[in-house]
């Protein structure tokens, strides 16, 4: 199975949790792009997989338009979507908030791949709404490896 992952991140999370899918997937041929450096054609994969994470409710700007400007192949495709975003338990919510709906309801899996604070990576003014909103004072990093584990079961199904 030829695999797409296409991921945005603005700090390096959603790109961690892509490459650990990836090697979850390592008996397919997958690649792995990141989508504000990379373009690429889909019309060469079978699967296509779309990533990334949440500031404030909101999507890197490149994954929401790769996804508007493929929406019709992706359609065709076999789908995964998956959110590195703090809120595990408004995973759900968010996923439809940002995501196609009409992408969404054929997808064959749908992920929560966790999330990092890392205040070296942060600009001040994020610094203070983390502190503020998220009440985390320090870097803190959870990627869970058992939800991307679950999803790449899922995808290869």
């Amino acid at each position: 199975m030829r695999i797409l992952i296409a991921y945005g991140s603005k700090h390096g999370a959603t790109e961690k949790a892509a490459k650990e899918l990836g090697d979850k997937l390592k008996n397919n041929d997958v690649h792995i792009i990141n989508l504000k450096k990379e373009k690429t054609e889909i019309d060469h994969y079978d699967t296509i997989i779309i990533g990334g994470s949440l500031y404030a409710g909101i999507l890197q700007k490149e994954v929401k338009a790769f996804c508007v400007n493929n929406e019709s192949q992706l359609a065709k495709k076999k789908l995964g979507f998956f959110l590195c975003c703090g809120n595990e338990s408004k995973f759900e919510e968010q996923l439809d908030m940002v995501f196609p709906k009409n992408l969404l309801d054929v997808a064959t899996a749908k992920g929560y791949f966790g999330y990092e604070y890392d205040f070296k990576k942060m600009n001040f003014l994020e610094k203070i709404v983390v502190k503020k909103v998220v009440k985390v004072n320090e870097s803190k990093f959870e990627i869970n490896e058992i939800n991307i584990s679950d999803f790449a079961k899922k995808i290869c199904n």
